[in-house]
């Protein structure tokens, strides 16, 4: 079956946690992947979603953490929502085939 990763820029302007995190994170823009299968069979084309990895780097190494999508929805939302001036966080999609 064919496979496409998404890749995402989100940009917090403060600390977050999301579940798969031992401790909050700093504000700023993290990189996320997402990988998603072609469903077979379809007369249409439709994607199933596999798996979604935040890279956060720590001691100078990136690790990849998988987390929920509407969990990292949800943390953008407060994000935004909790700033002094509420400025939605930018989502930056570029997929890769």
């Amino acid at each position: 079956m064919p496979t496409r990763m998404t890749t995402t820029e989100v940009t917090f302007r403060r600390a977050f946690i999301i579940d798969g995190f031992d401790e909050p994170q700093a504000a700023g823009t993290y990189t996320v992947d997402t990988e998603e299968e072609q469903i077979p069979a379809l007369s249409f084309p439709a994607w199933k979603r596999l798996a979604t990895v935040m890279h956060v780097q720590r001691a100078g190494a990136t690790e990849y953490i998988r987390i929920d999508p509407k969990e990292l929805k949800q943390a953008l939302e407060r994000d935004a929502t909790d700033a002094a001036e509420p400025l939605p966080a930018r989502l930056v999609s570029r997929k890769k085939f």
